[in-house]
């Protein structure tokens, strides 16, 4: 229980604030709604309170995360993942280069345990990228806030791109994590295939290009697995970060 126990959603109410509500033992939407009296709220700033948290309690259960990212603090719309977990979307794209006039190559996809490329000149296309957003509830990348995010929609212009989003490299500095997501992975004691730790954006540009001007297909079939190491790795180190945020932000019980 992340977001029920999430009061930074209302008006006015900080992380001080937060911890101040949950010092009296109130450490639910529901503990909240039950009380008559929670300090710092008068009465009438109390009635409002709980109306959100009623509209919140509907959002919940209709699955409507733009709701809470709406009310969250930018910074803390990672509380939506724990809940939402299993309708999230995993995404990282491989390009070539770092322009915003490259070429988008590859766009990998997990959702729910289940990994797809999708591969320009194939089936990278605006509608089978709505297709593999369709549903999800939120996404999370490394680093995709000023990149991966802003390529697609300059490319594709899809609504599913502006879901609640979670980038993991700002959630990994809270937790004192700081670097690309291979580094990170490292001090997580998360490892990859040895034929994948080493490579870099650059190897998949140049893997790229033997696969578009020369066909070496073995060239496209390693970076497609270079990119599905990168994707599913998102899943592990979200968890992880997650679960230490959690742990660094909420009281016990």
């Amino acid at each position: 229980m992340v977001l029920e126990r999430s009061f930074i959603l209302l008006d006015r109410v900080g992380e001080r604030t937060e911890r101040r509500i949950w010092d009296q033992g109130v450490h639910t939407w529901d503990d909240f709604l039950d009380r008559d009296v929670v300090s710092p709220f008068s009465r009438q700033r109390k009635e409002v309170a709980d109306r959100v948290l009623g509209l919140a309690k509907d959002a919940f259960s209709e699955g409507s995360t733009f709701f809470f990212a709406d009310r969250l603090p930018n910074r803390e719309v990672w509380r939506l993942y724990p809940n939402f977990r299993e309708e999230a979307v995993f995404l990282d794209i491989e390009t070539t280069g770092l322009s915003r006039h490259a070429a988008i190559t590859v766009v990998g996809v997990a959702r729910a345990g289940r990994f797809r490329a999708l591969v320009r000149g194939q089936d990278l296309t605006r509608q089978e990228l709505a297709s593999q957003l369709e549903g999800a509830k939120m996404i999370v990348t490394f680093n995709g806030a000023s990149f991966d995010l802003p390529m697609l929609r300059g490319r594709y212009n899809n609504p599913g791109l502006d879901l609640p989003h979670l980038d993991l490299r700002f959630l990994a500095r809270r937790t004192g994590l700081t670097g690309g997501l291979k580094r990170i992975e490292g001090k997580l004691g998360l490892e990859r295939d040895r034929e994948f730790a080493m490579m870099t954006g650059e190897d998949a540009v140049h893997l790229w290009h033997l696969w578009d001007r020369r066909g070496n297909r073995k060239a496209l079939d390693l970076l497609l697995q270079y990119n599905e190491a990168d994707v599913m790795n998102l899943v592990e180190v979200a968890d992880i970060i997650s679960d230490q945020v959690t742990e660094d932000t909420f009281p016990p019980g």
